[in-house]
């Protein structure tokens, strides 16, 4: 990774210096900004309750610029502490009848599974779309919705594949029925453009592609929502009046999306995640995402020349910054790799890997030097894995 001013930018730079970070899918490097706000944080606890006007202050400031980035109004923001908390109290906060359905995809990290696999014990059927030879088809998903699909959910960005999935489609389909969409946007939001008014729910954590820290995670909702009779979980934060006279009888839950979290933020890590959305501003994202998205194609097009099976499909618009091929000795590819300063991620039978804003073309070069390399030495096959549908 060759130092510039833009990697400058990233906390503890010289650290990567003759290295290619290419795992920011699972780890995002951190901004120096970022990792300075949490020093604010601590200074301004040791101000003890007073100092919570600064974290109130920066609490404000976090949900106004997530909107920024999100298309949304502040008022739709709800900071929480990770994408599987969000999509847990999304699942725990629909009224489920025996007979709903919820339609998602095999490719899905299991976060964005889990909720939905426990929900058939209370009678509700799952429909899941398989990703084939280019990727999941938004025409199938929209077949698997009919009357009693009460929400689908999907990911902008396949954390498996790579794929980038756009929800409008999918929005222009349920947004009058009863159905609801919800988006994870982990692996795009900062990386590519991303729009909350596509959406019931759009969710994304905050320690990969925001380059912030862990305990802090955006998640918007819709105003057809907010209207609704659509609870999250009880507590002081998510209510109108935590002192109300009526407390003992019952809970009345807030008009905004903070009517999603219950009790006392992470303020440590919303300070940091404050700082990282003053860096990527939507047009910030934009600009890159454009920037970056040759070097993705160039990088797909070279794994392909080299014989191996590229998971992300060939079109550039539907892809991000992931960039994943199958391997069966994955796992051990990734320790060569690591080896040689190059990190990426491979687990699953996949070598994956994420650019990201602070990535050059030496960093791909590196990379796809040292896979040649290693390649060639390991005589391990390079074609699909058997019996896989993508």
């Amino acid at each position: 990774m060759t130092a510039t001013v833009s990697i400058n930018a990233i906390s503890n730079a010289q650290h990567w210096e003759g290295k290619s970070y290419l795992n920011t899918a699972a780890e995002g490097l951190p901004l120096l900004s970022a990792v300075d706000a949490v020093q604010e944080y601590l200074f301004d606890k040791t101000h003890g309750e007073p100092g919570r006007v600064q974290f109130w202050h920066r609490y404000e400031r976090a949900k106004e610029l997530a909107g920024e980035l999100f298309s949304v109004d502040a008022d739709q923001i709800a900071l929480i502490s990770s994408t599987t908390e969000a999509l847990n109290t999304i699942a725990n906060s629909i009224d489920w009848r025996p007979g709903d359905e919820v339609v998602f995809t095999s490719s899905e990290f299991p976060s964005n599974i889990f909720p939905w696999v426990t929900l058939q014990k209370r009678g509700v059927k799952l429909r899941i779309v398989h990703p084939g030879a280019d990727g999941v088809s938004v025409d199938e998903l929209l077949e698997q919705i009919n009357e009693r699909t009460r929400l689908v959910t999907v990911s902008q960005v396949s954390y498996a594949t790579g794929q980038r999935i756009d929800p409008a489609p999918i929005w222009r389909r349920v947004k009058d029925t009863e159905t609801l969409l919800c988006v994870d946007a982990t692996q795009a939001a900062a990386r590519v453009p991303i729009d909350g008014q596509m959406a019931d729910f759009t969710v994304a954590s905050a320690f990969k592609w925001m380059n912030s820290i862990h305990g802090a995670a955006v998640m918007s909702v819709s105003r057809r929502v907010l209207a609704q009779d659509v609870v999250g979980p009880a507590g002081w934060l998510s209510t109108e009046n935590c002192f109300a006279d009526d407390r003992l009888e019952a809970f009345h839950p807030r008009g905004d999306a903070q009517r999603f979290q219950a009790g006392m933020p992470n303020f440590d890590s919303i300070y940091s995640l404050a700082a990282a959305l003053e860096f990527h501003t939507p047009d910030a994202v934009a600009a890159r995402a454009k920037t970056m998205a040759p070097l993705v194609s160039s990088l797909r097009a070279s794994l392909v020349e080299m014989g191996l099976t590229p998971l992300v499909p060939e079109s550039e618009a539907s892809q991000a910054g992931i960039v994943p091929f199958a391997y069966n000795g994955s796992a051990e590819m990734k320790k060569q790799l690591a080896e040689r300063g190059i990190f990426v991620q491979g687990d699953d039978r996949r070598i994956r890997a994420a650019l990201h804003w602070y990535n050059t073309e030496e960093d791909v070069q590196r990379y796809l030097g040292a896979l040649r390399e290693l390649i060639d030495e390991s005589q391990l096959p390079t074609a699909p894995l058997a019996g896989s549908r993508r």
